[in-house]
């Protein structure tokens, strides 16, 4: 297989795939948005003078994102890189808030701190846009095949996993991959084990453990104080809540794109867990595939509430959804009033019976507190 329909760009098409880019409207209307105080001229000049996707990573992309991090986070920490060696390649499997920023923020903090960044998995559905598709491929993103037809779907997961396969033991590359289809819009990180069946299609190796292994699985996770998406997924949440369908609106994963990168998020944390080589090698007893993609999927999960950076929202809504304050040493009375009040202001905009909105809007943040604690205990 050649991958062309989904790689990457590659650093000899850089320089024409940039020329394209910097003459598109929509594109010069959003750096200036993100850069007002910048003329494109000046943007464009710097991106002409690019040629590779690194420099395309480091000196366009990055400078975006810490006018990104300054205008919208209080700061951007991380924790567990140190489970990580510099030169190998890894397969980040993800808690998956929100669309852009999640992997950006994990290649943001590797690269800064002298790691080679990963390649990202992205769904075809966000993809409609021509110049974004540029833009995407120039930061070392490759295409996911959801739209395909059914019975396309098996050759789309087969081209998938090879091009994941590939990359890890033949190119050296790392990669993050969401740990499920869509973002866990109620906080609630769970990993698909079918994700894992995936992964051992394109293999080289007889044994699924063997292949997994040689994937070097790490659990990641971002934690965002404030979710910016977290009122305009409520129509979907209570939909679900009632037990109804939730009809995607046109452009509806645009919106929450623009929002996701430009609204407030408070203090940002990116959290790297130990590689799951040597639990997945504990488990070659397991015989039975579908037990044994289950119980990987379970360790990622337990592994991901553990070492989920948790904030005094996560507490509080856990305090506020169970009527007292357990956790009241965890936050201060003025972060308890604070975020209160921004409750309100989420919520006043959102149709529903009170009560029902105000449950799901606080399982948003309470969710992964309920699952650490779960982890803890087992």
């Amino acid at each position: 297989m050649n991958f062309d329909e989904i790689r990457p760009y590659r650093d000899e098409e850089v320089k024409d795939k940039i020329k394209n880019l910097t003459t598109e409207e929509q594109f010069q209307q959003m750096i200036g948005f993100i850069r007002p105080d910048v003329a494109f001229e000046e943007i464009k000049q710097l991106m002409d003078s690019i040629s590779s996707i690194y420099d395309f990573q480091s000196k366009f992309i990055v400078p975006i994102l810490d006018v990104l991090i300054n205008k919208t986070t209080q700061g951007v920490t991380f924790h567990g890189l140190d489970n990580l060696e510099k030169g190998k390649s890894y397969l980040f499997v993800s808690t998956h808030r929100d669309i852009v920023l999640d992997s950006a923020l994990m290649n943001y903090v590797l690269l800064k701190q002298g790691f080679a960044t990963a390649e990202i998995a992205i769904g075809d559905n966000l993809m409609k846009i021509p110049w974004i598709v540029d833009l995407v491929k120039l930061n070392k993103t490759f295409i996911v095949k959801r739209s395909v037809p059914k019975e396309q779907k098996l050759d789309a997961s087969m081209e998938l996993s090879s091009y994941i396969n590939h990359t890890i033991k033949e190119k050296g590359e790392s990669i993050w991959i969401a740990q499920r289809a869509g973002r866990s819009k109620d906080g609630d990180d769970r990993t698909n084990p079918s994700l894992l069946k995936m992964f051992t299609l394109g293999g080289s190796e007889s044994n699924v453990i063997d292949n997994l292994k040689g994937l070097e699985i790490v659990p990641f996770s971002v934690t965002y104080e404030f979710n910016p998406c977290d009122a305009l997924t409520m129509p979907e949440l209570l939909n679900k809540a009632k037990g109804e369908t939730y009809e995607k609106q046109p452009m509806e994963d645009m919106i929450h794109m623009g929002k996701g990168l430009e609204g407030e998020k408070g203090r940002v944390e990116v959290s790297f867990s130990p590689p799951l080589n040597n639990t997945i090698e504990s488990f070659r007893d397991i015989k039975n595939r579908n037990d044994l993609f289950a119980a990987i999927a379970n360790e990622i999960d337990r592994s991901i509430h553990l070492n989920y950076k948790l904030m005094p929202t996560n507490y509080i809504a856990f305090d506020l959804l169970n009527g007292n304050s357990n956790n009241a040493k965890s936050y201060s009375s003025e972060e308890l009033e604070n975020f209160k009040n921004y409750i309100d202001s989420q919520l006043e905009g959102v149709e529903g019976e009170e009560e029902l909105k105000r449950e799901t809007f606080l399982k948003i943040y309470a969710n992964p507190l309920i699952n650490y604690l779960a982890a803890k205990e087992g």
